[in-house]
């Protein structure tokens, strides 16, 4: 790998573990900065929401910026506008410029995903499973930050010293990516490469259509079982320390789950099986997890829900997007997770209105979550193309296809030695530029996919070409 293509996956990754701090950092920090801005603890719980309603204004826009002048300036908005998060917060005392500054988190998380998972399709061919690992760099901020802020509060120091790792990290990383050339990291696709994923339109609107919902369900049914698993285990009668270390083991299945799904994409090309797998166990596991009231059970299953659900599914949704319709890598993105943050707004709702029924089993509504993405992994199974599990694979197809087209050259060319004696008997010139327009009209409309048209016509007149020439060698 070319070392600027090293730097800057470094530089993408760590924006990542950034970004895992910044996710909680709030939270961790809650109690303290609403003494700090003179707010009552539910005043201060307001200012989270700024984070989703940056979210929800900037993703289209920051896609937009992101196709149209380029990742790097997209890149370079959402690390500035999160340093300034990091640095402004702990010294603010303002509760309205508190949350004009949790609304510029959500505009600096936007920016990062609306560039970093086109550059990480765009930079290899292993574009799926690095978006797989951007999970587990989350992951690993969340683990981080809270040791980080329980090391201040037990020494009695400031607790704006957990901002400032972060915003130090991202400064760091801010002065690796600004000498790098982007463009020269990314791979040269080829024009073909452009017209995404070969498939008939009515599969492609099924499939998009799908993987836009499982932008919702995939984050709705992580942030049902976070917010309400500890809760209900309490209620089904379950200890407090059982009912917590539910969303542990969840939490460890998750990491567990992400390391697995990277080794599998990277070594096999398994993308669909896995998929599809894995959304069938989180339907199971939530399941049993709604159902059972034996706690070892139920443990078991809150590590394959982990394990599963927050494996890395949403990623490998995003890169199965991308691959359709890579010309709009940025807004796709944007897109996508604007489904993603409507799941963060309305699901608390959703439970919110059910709790307030009685004999309502919290979690049977997190069933159908999880049963409406196993149904677009059945989608994803059945449109899109069969899958080579390695590059000697890929090859075995293209050879098998170039032995039939082989077959049929040879035939082609015995018509056209059957052309030529005609032509010989009745004194025909043997170039003739009116049906070789007719053969290219010809081809142009029984291609399928529209952009593969210029492809095909190069290829028919190239034959066309040999054929003339294999003509005037014979006698």
């Amino acid at each position: 790998m070319p070392s600027s293509s090293l730097r800057l996956k470094t530089t993408l990754f760590t924006n990542y573990l950034i970004h895992g701090f910044g996710m909680i950092i709030l939270t961790q920090n809650l109690v303290k900065l609403s003494h700090h801005w003179n707010s009552s603890l539910t005043v201060a719980s307001f200012v989270l929401s700024g984070i989703g309603i940056g979210r929800l204004v900037a993703y289209l826009l920051m896609g937009f910026i992101s196709d149209q002048f380029g990742r790097k300036t997209t890149l370079l908005i959402g690390m500035t506008t999160y340093l300034i998060f990091l640095v402004a917060t702990p010294f603010n005392s303002s509760v309205a410029l508190a949350y004009a500054l949790a609304i510029l988190a959500g505009v600096a998380n936007s920016a990062l995903d609306s560039a970093t998972y086109p550059l990480l399709a765009e930079i290899n061919k292993n574009g799926t499973s690095n978006s797989v690992l951007l999970k587990a760099f989350i992951s690993l901020g969340e683990f981080i930050l809270p040791m980080i802020v329980l090391f201040l509060s037990q020494n009695n120091l400031w607790f704006g010293l957990s901002f400032m790792v972060p915003a130090t990290l991202m400064a760091l990383n801010l002065a690796n990516l600004l000498p790098l050339n982007v463009r020269q990291s990314q791979q040269v696709i080829e024009e073909a490469d452009l017209q995404g994923l070969v498939i008939s339109r009515p599969k492609k609107v099924a499939l998009s259509g799908g993987l836009f919902v499982y932008g919702y369900t995939s984050m709705a049914v992580m942030i049902w079982f976070t917010q309400w698993i500890t809760i209900f285990a309490k209620k089904i009668g379950f200890s407090t320390t059982v009912a917590h270390f539910l969303l542990s083991l969840y939490s460890l299945g998750s990491i567990t789950g992400v390391i697995t799904v990277v080794v599998l994409l990277n070594r096999f090309n398994l993308k669909k099986p896995v998929f599809v797998t894995l959304n069938a166990l989180s339907l199971l596991a939530i399941t049993t997890i709604t159902l059972s009231t034996n706690a070892d059970l139920s443990a078991v299953a809150a590590f394959v829900f982990g394990f599963s659900a927050a494996g890395g599914l949403m990623q490998i949704a995003l890169n199965t997007l991308l691959s359709i319709f890579p010309r709009h890598k940025g807004m796709l993105t944007g897109t996508f997770f604007i489904f993603g943050s409507l799941a963060s707004f309305s699901v608390p709702i959703i439970t919110g209105l059910l709790v307030k029924m009685p004999h309502t089993n919290i979690m049977a509504g997190d069933i159908i979550v999880a049963f409406v993405g196993f149904l677009v992994a059945l989608i994803m199974l059945v449109t899109l193309p069969p899958e080579n599990s390695s590059l000697a694979d890929a090859r075995k197809s293209i050879n098998k296809i170039d032995s039939k087209l082989i077959a049929l050259l040879e035939e082609r060319f015995a018509a056209v030695n059957d052309v030529h004696k005609f032509k010989q008997t009745g004194q025909i010139a043997i170039k003739d530029l009116n049906r070789e327009r007719q053969v290219l009209d010809n081809v142009a409309k029984k291609t399928k996919n529209k952009d593969l048209v210029p492809y095909n016509q190069a290829i028919v007149q190239t034959i066309m070409d040999n054929s003339r020439q294999y003509q005037a060698s014979l006698k």
